[in-house]
């Protein structure tokens, strides 16, 4: 899975995009994958990572940039030691922690989340003008960008559902549903909307003149975002993002904005989504976005401590 925002020279806007997600089924979520080979000297930030991050969830967080493990195909920059705290820190809080308080449950996510959290300091480039802001591999990998560009003294929330929390959310829900399938039905019901590869683009039936698609235009058309055109497991997995992240107002704005036809179509997927959550795991997605919007406060507010572990 690759994540975008993708800059229009037509439209000159930024819309937030991703792209397809590898899908890996046969992963050993028990088994470690951490070695003391060729370690760089302790730091503090290490070892809380180990008590934070390691220890409770069998995560290895990698800040430290490395040839083995960022695409060599993009220019990248490490990520500054105090922007990786800041967002260790933040994504401790609002994603690892909620699903914590939402289950009940440690284990969980010690079961099923990626192994590996990389951070780069900038976004890549690709060919076609867009930035990719994060990526996932196979369910055990996912690589988050654009590090350096977070502000310590002046956390953006709506940045960060952006940049990081979007795309976490989206690729937990594909390890879930790669574990246990969801409805089918639930691919029937937009089954001749879905674009392929070509779902950033909007086609005008009478000039023929193509223009990006933004979310706004996904909306009418049954979709929770544009990229949720590209086929149905990213279109399951994107209503979980989306819901979890935003506020019920922006939830019933984008009902109100899809029209009618858009409206029944993203309810009846939703519906779908929701039970699943519910039904298979546990997880009450109305509880989750409570636990998460209520955590994101928490650091809008100030009451989470972001300062450097020294």
């Amino acid at each position: 899975m690759k994540r975008y925002i993708a800059y229009s020279l037509l439209a000159l806007t930024v819309s937030l995009l991703f792209a397809s997600c590898n899908q890996d089924t046969d992963i050993d979520y028990n088994n470690s994958i951490f070695t003391e080979e060729n370690e760089p000297e302790e730091t503090a930030f290490d070892k809380w990572v180990m008590s934070n991050y390691t220890n409770p969830y069998n995560i290895l967080l990698k800040y430290r940039m490395e040839d083995k493990e960022s695409d060599m195909t993009h220019v990248l920059v490490p990520a500054t030691y105090e922007n990786s705290v800041v967002l260790a820190k933040i994504i401790k809080h609002v994603w690892l922690e909620a699903y914590d308080e939402t289950t009940g449950n440690p284990n969980f996510l010690r079961h099923y989340v990626p192994k590996i959290l990389h951070f780069i300091g900038s976004p890549a480039y690709e060919d076609n003008g867009t930035m990719v802001v994060g990526t996932a591999e196979g369910g055990m990998k996912i690589t988050l960008y654009n590090v350096n560009d977070i502000d310590p003294e002046s956390i953006d929330v709506n940045m960060l559902n952006e940049y990081y929390f979007q795309t976490m959310h989206h690729e937990f829900a594909h390890i879930l549903h790669q574990t246990k399938n969801f409805d089918p039905s639930f691919e029937r019901i937009t089954e001749n909307s879905y674009v392929g590869s070509d779902w950033y683009l909007k086609t005008d039936p009478i000039t023929g003149v193509s223009t990006s698609r933004t979310n706004e235009d996904a909306w009418k058309e049954g979709f929770v975002t544009a990229y949720a055109m590209s086929e149905p497991r990213e279109d399951f997995v994107e209503n979980i993002a989306m819901y979890v992240v935003n506020t019920e107002a922006y939830w019933d704005n984008m009902l109100a904005n899809a029209g009618d036809a858009g409206r029944a179509l993203i309810e009846r997927k939703f519906d779908i989504v929701y039970d699943y959550m519910l039904q298979t795991w546990g997880i009450d997605l109305d509880r989750l976005r409570q636990v998460v919007l209520r955590r994101q406060s928490e650091i809008a507010n100030g009451e989470l401590d972001l300062s450097v572990i020294k």
